[in-house]
């Protein structure tokens, strides 16, 4: 009876050892798998980072129009210059741009509008210059979808 206890207790000691070295390895193989996932990421990340355009200087264009958010204040400016839009609607649509998550801005002054009249659409690219009269928009590129 004691051998058999004997050989159970060593059966159940190389088991789980057995185990144990398999999950150590399982380990070993997730753990490298994660490493690899995280250089991946930060290789992304970096990616991202390079390829961003530029914003323009927020700062300096908030303290010229004598505003805290100048950024709003540029949307709602452009948005309100219909005029600068050179198409006229179809089917009775007004060319518009539709909202100010519609405009785009990047370094140094320039900002990018979609614009649409629920027929047709396009692009507009403007240049901005802060002066002391305010905000002066100027058509520098447009291109029809």
């Amino acid at each position: 009876m004691k051998r058999f206890g004997v050989l159970v207790l060593v059966l159940l000691l190389a088991a789980s050892a057995g185990t144990a070295l398999y999950f150590q390895r399982q380990a070993k193989i997730a753990s490298e798998g994660a490493a690899e996932l995280m250089r991946q990421v930060d290789e992304l990340k970096h990616l991202l980072d390079s390829s961003r355009i530029p914003e323009p200087e927020w700062e300096q264009i908030g303290k010229a129009l004598k505003t805290a958010e100048p950024e709003a204040l540029l949307r709602s400016s452009l948005l309100a210059r219909q005029d600068l839009i050179p198409w006229k609607g179809v089917l009775g649509g007004t060319m518009a741009i539709p909202g100010p998550d519609s405009i785009w801005f990047f370094a140094p002054a320039w900002a990018l509008a979609y614009v649409e009249d629920g027929h047709i659409a396009g692009y507009l690219l403007f240049r901005f210059r802060i002066s002391g009269n305010g905000v002066t928009w100027t058509l520098i590129d447009q291109e029809p979808l």
